[in-house]
């Protein structure tokens, strides 16, 4: 029992170091070497990470759920990228990739970036939320968390860009009508977690 017990941890150990060293590699390759596919290797390293950190504190996490399960989560996430992407981008124009071609659109944004990315801003928030305990104030801080880790690499190699009319307020080379579109996106996992459990 004790050895299946430490393989476990050791799983758990291997995941959260993949994890940070994916995360890493995809903010220092964007901000030092300007690579546009940077954001692939950045949130496929954020769930796996603050998984480990859920296991860990002994907090709520996808990964401790059945694979059926993980899958269904995931193939939500899907659909609600695609939404999402309809509906910013096709519909409201409000932002476009310079340097993605249509099967990176596909595989990279569709297919792993927005589904992962959901994954990421979940297992975030039960990590903010563990050491908070107040909704309304882990929801602002993984917000701000979430968009700043995010958007600040991507000043460095626009692999998205924004197009908001009108409102021209930045922070930090990030505009102000961003944060709206963070706070959606926060929402949305949470949702789909509290519908399906």
């Amino acid at each position: 029992m004790k050895k299946i017990k430490k393989e476990n941890q050791d799983r758990w150990i291997l995941l959260g170091f993949i994890g940070l060293t994916l995360l890493l590699y995809g903010v220092i390759s964007a901000i030092f070497y300007r690579n546009v596919m940077w954001y692939s290797y950045f949130v496929m390293g954020g769930p796996l990470f603050f998984g480990y950190l859920n296991y860990k504190l002994k907090n709520e996490s996808i990964f401790k759920k059945d694979i059926r399960e993980i899958f269904r989560l995931y193939l939500l996430y899907f659909v609600s990228g695609i939404i999402i992407e309809l509906i910013g981008r096709h519909l409201l124009k409000f932002w476009y990739y310079p340097h993605y071609r249509p099967l990176d659109y596909i595989f990279q944004l569709l297919l792993i970036i927005y589904p992962i990315g959901f994954f990421f801003i979940y297992e975030s928030f039960i990590f903010i939320k563990s050491n908070l305990k107040s909704f309304t104030i882990t929801l602002i801080i993984t917000t701000l968390f979430q968009e700043f880790i995010n958007e600040f690499p991507n000043t460095f190699v626009y692999t998205w860009r924004y197009i908001i009319p009108y409102i021209k307020l930045e922070i930090l080379n990030i505009n102000i009508v961003v944060v709206i579109g963070w706070v959606i996106l926060i929402y949305i996992p949470l949702i789909i977690y509290k519908i399906i459990y």
